[in-house]
């Protein structure tokens, strides 16, 4: 549990118990009794005031009342437990964090003990299989580079051009089918790219410092891909039938998107980023769609088809 975690904790403890000894305080928190006392100095300093009492009944107390009324419903509970499921069953990175965070807001309104009826939730896709606290301890070096502003040398392992050393400058943390993908400006290829944070192999904080591009946007960065891939854009229509067509259009795949329908099947109109992540996204949709435009993209198509054939042929 992080330090400000337990700061708050300890402080709904003395503030539910009254007096509490340091050695009671540090056994239920799992740290030592030298940590409890910088926990109280912390406090103090957020303006939240610890007073130690001598004596064989001595121990810690909170002063007056700081700690403000949450008057969450059990509406509201269900639905950060619900939150928290699926973080879980996504083997999200900070689905401990999130949980103690729970815990935390409960035991402050005397429901830490509480009968959970919360519907199962379980997910259909991959689950990351990587190293949790090593993307952990990855995130907040990424984090204190962008807050100091310090460029980051990192040992990245690309899948075109395999490991190498890269100086980047954070400028923000993303998520894309359930892994993490750190957004920064890379010196060795002069232009901001995705780094995915499970291939970050090394990462040391240097002394240079360096600052954002002024007309950087992440909403125009991520404008019109429908996934993590970048490049330029192009005109799409498709033509998709049978179940497809209402799937297509259970799901806003771009801000621009435009879907008219007919009698047998959608036109799908789009102008769309992610050349490759295009062309899986229609591969996966089978023989219900048809490419319209670009004849580029529908050549493209034919020969992916034509060889995965040619592999099962032989």
């Amino acid at each position: 549990m992080s330090s400000l975690s337990n700061c708050i904790k300890m402080a709904i403890i003395l503030k539910s118990r009254g007096i509490t000894k340091i050695e009671i305080l540090a056994k239920e928190l799992n740290v030592s009794t030298r940590q409890i006392q910088t926990y109280k100095k912390q406090l103090d300093e957020a303006g939240i005031w610890i007073n130690s009492k001598p004596g064989k009944y001595g121990g810690y107390e909170l002063i007056g009342n700081p700690l403000i009324n949450l008057n969450l419903s059990e509406k509201d509970l269900i639905i950060l437990d619900t939150i928290n499921e699926q973080l879980k069953h996504d083997n999200n990175i900070y689905q401990s964090e999130f949980s103690n965070i729970i815990n935390i807001v409960r035991s402050s309104i005397n429901q830490l003990n509480h009968d959970k009826n919360i519907m199962e939730y379980f997910t259909l896709q991959p689950k990351c299989n990587s190293d949790n606290n090593k993307q952990k301890r990855t995130c907040e070096a990424i984090i204190y580079s962008y807050i100091t502003k310090k460029k980051l040398e990192i040992k990245y392992h690309s899948l075109s051009s395999g490991l190498s050393k890269r100086i980047v400058h954070p400028y923000a943390i993303t998520s894309y089918k359930g892994d993490f993908y750190m957004v920064a400006f890379c010196e060795k290829r002069q232009k901001v790219l995705d780094f995915k944070i499970c291939r970050i192999e090394e990462y040391n904080t240097l002394e240079e410092n360096y600052s954002i591009d002024e007309n950087f946007s992440s909403e125009n960065y991520i404008k019109n891909c429908i996934g993590i891939y970048k490049g330029n854009e192009i005109k799409v229509i498709l033509e998709i039938r049978n179940d497809f067509r209402y799937i297509i259009k259970e799901k806003i795949w771009v801000d621009n998107q435009k879907i008219t329908d007919f009698d047998d099947y959608i036109l799908f109109e789009a102008n769309m980023r992610g050349y490759n992540e295009i062309k899986s996204w229609i591969l996966s949709m089978g023989s219900n769609v048809k490419v319209i435009e670009p004849e580029n993209l529908k050549m493209d198509i034919i020969e992916d088809l034509k060889l995965s054939l040619a592999s099962y042929s032989k």
